[in-house]
């Protein structure tokens, strides 16, 4: 199992957040995370971690990745989602008080020390 970071933009309040994960809790839908593309040695289960305005707040289970041919819309938010290559998350969210991390796009090997 290996464990990945992902940065969330400052624009984007942690209280809407925190409705998504709400809604993704019980596995019944997948919270999305738009890629560049996908890192060689993704797989189902590991875990990825949320890195938000400068510290590491906690993590999800990959649930699968898929290149979606599409647009989509957020069943959240609203907001429209372009096609392209999508990491899904789902589960519950596990709080962690973490370190602090620089933000950065795209997904990251959580290296832990």
């Amino acid at each position: 199992m290996t464990d990945w970071v992902i940065t969330l933009p400052k624009a984007i309040e942690w209280s809407d957040y925190e409705k998504e994960f709400a809604a993704v809790k019980d596995w019944s839908q997948v919270m999305n995370y738009r890629l560049a593309r996908f890192p060689k040695g993704l797989q189902s289960n590991d875990r990825c971690f949320v890195c938000y305005r400068g510290k590491i707040r906690g993590w999800m289970r990959i649930v699968s990745w898929k290149l979606h041919w599409y647009d989509m819309v957020c069943s959240t938010t609203g907001a429209p989602w372009p096609k392209g290559f999508y990491l899904h998350r789902s589960g519950p969210f596990t709080y962690v008080d973490g370190p602090e991390m620089r933000g950065f796009q795209g997904i990251r090997r959580l290296k832990h020390e």
